[in-house]
């Protein structure tokens, strides 16, 4: 996988200042590591020039806030030829009101509202008829989207640039989804007792409107009946079809409903099972976002980890279906079949075992612009294998059930915003491409 270096500076910021810790959050914030060559980030967690609302004065000549309307800052944002095409989907940036413990949903919706292709599917949902009742996830972002403002078309002709606002609110429309999401809790927004993990939060979120929009659209079962399951398997023997080098295989393909959430975030895996004596079986099934496993320690960078994800496996005690012949050899390989328009990457630093679970620390380095490998692909001349950064989420802490959630979104080609609750701070490249990032969003180009 072909990957240019990490690094690299922003010409959009003179200097940065960090993470901003919100004080209202409670919570045991431990500083993020850069890297060994420089200490921990102190006033990333406390810092002088934060407003008494969170909101800090960036450095960035393209995002300028105005230091002395606290209430409502002014945000000019020049826009060029190419984000005027993309104008339904730029909203401008706003920061969450954590009301206890709720860091991992202002990291992941931040992160999402990075996904330019995900804002114009919420945009067009404000346009559609959602019953209140059975559709609490997509009437969620409805409203939450609602509460974002955009460019002025008009004042763009005039003069290039939107003079725009921007005020920090309490994402509480996501209540009824959240009392889903943990239902063993008694509350839902406010006065949290414990801290979420943002990547199950993400997974949660994303089945669930998945599932509400192909109910809205007829594809599902009535409220009164079964969940319909993000994946349904067919029971079919399979199809025997030629693979590469004229190898005959058995192959097998999990049904999916496709969504207008899985056309922008979903692809398919093909997984290869080769067994001695007998006819590979391969499988294709859907995905909305992948899991890197980054614990072994040959695994440095992403592109460690997608070796890592397409190497060979040994499966141990492994039968085949007719079992006649008992266990045999085998191994297990994963390609990638159908590439996703944004691809999320899940990098495994939180392990659950008899012992609780645990944070693996360990810098991974990740690029801007990542061109995947043609050996990660089961059609090696694929086209779209290209994709640049536009969102990150990022644990920070020792413990995954403690710690601080910040996520960094691309808001234009040069341009970076850190989110750590109702602070929006513009951030340097160099700042964005850290080594503990925990979800990276890529989008292709």
């Amino acid at each position: 996988m072909e990957a240019q270096a990490n690094g690299g500076h922003n010409p959009c910021f003179s200097r940065t200042d960090g993470v901003t810790e919100n004080e209202s959050d409670a919570l045991d914030i431990v500083p993020l590591q850069i890297s060994e060559n420089e200490s921990a980030d102190a006033e990333s967690l406390s810092n002088p020039n934060l407003h008494k609302d969170g909101i800090q004065t960036p450095k960035c000549k393209n995002i300028l806030v105005d230091s002395s309307a606290v209430v409502n800052p002014v945000v000019d944002v020049p826009e060029t030829s190419r984000e005027k095409a993309s104008l339904a989907t730029r909203i401008l940036p706003r920061g969450l009101i954590n009301s206890g413990n709720m860091c991992f949903l202002n990291a992941t919706l931040q992160a999402l509202l990075s996904c330019s292709p995900f804002v114009q599917l919420l945009q067009d949902l404000r346009n559609r008829d959602i019953p209140k009742i059975g559709y609490p996830t997509l009437i969620a972002f409805v409203e939450f989207i609602s509460e974002f403002g955009m460019p002025d078309d008009s004042c763009l002709k005039n003069n290039e640039r939107g003079a725009l606002e921007t005020k920090s609110f309490s994402p509480v429309m996501f209540d009824p989804v959240l009392k889903r999401f943990t239902p063993d809790l008694p509350t839902g927004i406010s006065g949290r007792p414990r801290q979420e993990d943002a990547q199950e939060f993400l997974s949660f979120v994303m089945n669930q409107m998945h599932d509400e929009l192909l109910k809205l659209d007829g594809q599902s079962p009535s409220s009164n009946e079964a969940k319909l399951p993000l994946i349904s398997s067919s029971e079919e023997d399979g199809w025997e079809t030629v693979g590469p080098k004229n190898k005959s295989e058995v192959t097998r393909t999990q049904n999916f409903v496709p969504s207008e959430l899985s056309a922008i975030f979903g692809g398919q895996l093909r997984s290869v099972v080769k067994t001695t004596g007998n006819k590979a079986s391969a499988t294709v099934q859907p995905f909305l976002l992948l899991h890197l496993d980054i614990f072994p320690e040959a695994v440095h960078t992403i592109r460690d980890a997608f070796h890592l994800f397409s190497a060979p496996e040994t499966l141990e005690g492994y039968k085949t279906s007719s079992g006649k012949a008992g266990v045999v050899s085998a191994s297990k390989s994963i390609k990638i079949q159908t590439l996703s328009k944004i691809m999320i990457l899940h990098l495994m630093r939180f392990s659950y075992g008899r012992k609780g679970s645990t944070k693996l620390s360990k810098p991974v380095g990740f690029p801007l612009e990542l061109v995947l490998g043609r050996e990660l692909l089961v059609s090696p001349s694929s086209k779209g294998r290209k994709y640049e950064l536009v969102a990150t989420i990022t644990h920070h802490g020792r413990e995954p059930s403690r710690g601080h959630y910040t996520a960094d979104a691309r808001y234009s080609d040069d341009c970076w915003l850190r989110f750590d609750d109702a602070s929006v701070t513009a951030v340097d490249t160099n700042e964005v491409l850290h080594d503990q990032a925990y979800v990276l969003f890529y989008r292709q180009t």
